[in-house]
């Protein structure tokens, strides 16, 4: 259950941040920053979304794959929210600089 609730709330800050920080009447938004290149992707403010989106997906996908393989193979479907979680975090964070970058 520890997974499940940091992912949970993971995906609930993710929402929340970039729900109260997007404007929707702003031009562009810079949506990728690398050290090297700097600024080298722009797109429309509903492009942010989709990172969150995406992060929905595969939480949903990974709890799906965990609850059907839990007979077979219980440590894999254990480790499989775990690793979700960690990931959701890392978008959490990306979330958070993506849209820093921005304002």
């Amino acid at each position: 259950m520890v997974p499940l609730i940091v992912t949970a709330l993971a995906q609930v800050f993710i929402w929340f941040y970039a729900l109260s920080h997007i404007q929707s009447d702003a031009g562009q938004y810079f949506l990728h920053y690398n050290i090297i290149f700097g600024v080298d992707l722009v797109g429309a403010w509903w492009k942010i979304l989709m990172l969150p989106i995406g992060g929905l997906m595969i939480i949903i996908f990974n709890y799906l794959i965990s609850i059907l393989i839990y007979n077979q193979d219980k440590l894999i479907a254990r480790l499989l929210p775990v690793f979700t979680s960690v990931f959701e975090i890392f978008l959490a964070w990306s979330i958070f600089l993506i849209i820093d970058i921005n304002l």
